[in-house]
């Protein structure tokens, strides 16, 4: 029988309680046990989640299961990269990372079709059908040369699966506390970004392109995105897909305030692309650069400031998901 570890966040989704969330675990272990030799490894430090993660790779594990929500499966998925890149990049073909979804969020399992009730994910699982997805890379950049940080420097670079958020939306994760999260879920986040935006400036923003491009513009919003959805269904890059092998870069100019309480209103209604007046690109990479320097989120998580270096690393990674 094949060997599986899950790697669990004892207190994702907290709003069921600590025994409740302990119960959930043990018997998604039970039940995965089924077709698979499991372990159980938990902890709550991400970093410590993302050491786990590479530790199981280097220990022959094939089966690596995030248990937790959308931090919990980055942490994850961070160590079974670092991991790649201190090997031959295609051992990552004989690893597959699962999603039990026991957050509050959940959007990279949404965006896969995972199911959100846990009998149904541990059988996306033990179906055994693999998707090879995109994963994001940012890498913080020197505020004078935008040269890359050298790689030993702690934190320059950071895997995303999902998106890397610049500017206002860091600042809605920064301002939307667990608690609310907790109570109010995805539309904890909708209720920030209707707060925030009436109080929210724009910032002067330099996009460089690989192809030699240049766009600068002063604007409240910039969203590379590896996937489509947002939270709560919002799709701020909409067209962009877990497999297409390109980033989705959204910018939302700033004008006046006014104008952009409309934008956001079209963001969370999804008509900001086709009849707004966001600016919208698809591309293998793009450095942010902003004066003053601004927050940057991956993942729903704050990470760094600008200037940052965001790149994709096509099919690098095989997740567990629903057939088509």
């Amino acid at each position: 029988m094949e060997r599986l570890v899950i790697i669990a966040n004892p207190t994702a989704g907290m709003a069921a309680g600590v025994a409740a969330r302990d119960r959930l675990i043990t018997a998604a272990q039970h039940d995965l046990e089924k077709s698979f030799e499991v372990e159980l490894w938990q902890d709550t430090d991400p970093a410590v989640v993302s050491n786990l993660a590479e530790q199981a790779a280097n220990d022959g594990f094939t089966h690596i299961v995030a248990a937790g929500g959308d931090g919990t499966v980055n942490s994850v998925a961070n160590g079974l990269m670092r991991w790649r890149s201190a090997q031959n990049p295609s051992t990552l073909d004989s690893l597959t990372l699962g999603v039990l979804p026991l957050g509050t969020g959940n959007v990279f399992a949404f965006n896969l079709g995972i199911p959100r009730e846990w009998r149904d994910a541990c059988r996306v699982i033990r179906a055994g059908h693999r998707k090879k997805i995109d994963v994001g890379l940012a890498t913080s950049l020197t505020q004078t040369t935008r040269q890359r940080i050298l790689p030993d420097h702690r934190g320059a670079s950071r895997y995303f699966l999902l998106m890397a958020g610049i500017g206002y939306d860091a600042k809605v994760i920064e301002d939307t506390s667990l608690r609310l999260k907790y109570v109010l879920r995805d539309f904890a986040y909708v209720l920030r970004t209707l707060q925030n935006v009436v109080l929210h400036e724009g910032t002067q923003v330099t996009l460089r392109f690989p192809d030699g491009r240049v766009y600068a513009n002063i604007a409240w919003l910039v969203m590379v995105g590896n996937a489509a959805s947002y939270a709560w269904d919002i799709k701020v890059t909409a067209h962009a897909e877990l497999d297409d092998g390109v980033l989705d870069v959204c910018l939302m100019p700033f004008e006046n305030k006014l104008i952009s309480i409309q934008q956001a209103l079209q963001i969370l209604t999804g008509q900001h692309i086709e009849r707004g007046i966001a600016q919208y690109w698809q591309t293998p990479g793009v450095i942010v650069e902003s004066d003053p320097p601004i927050p940057v989120q991956l993942d729903g998580d704050a990470w760094a400031s600008t200037p940052v270096e965001i790149s994709i690393l096509p099919g690098a990674l095989h997740v567990y998901a629903p057939q088509a």
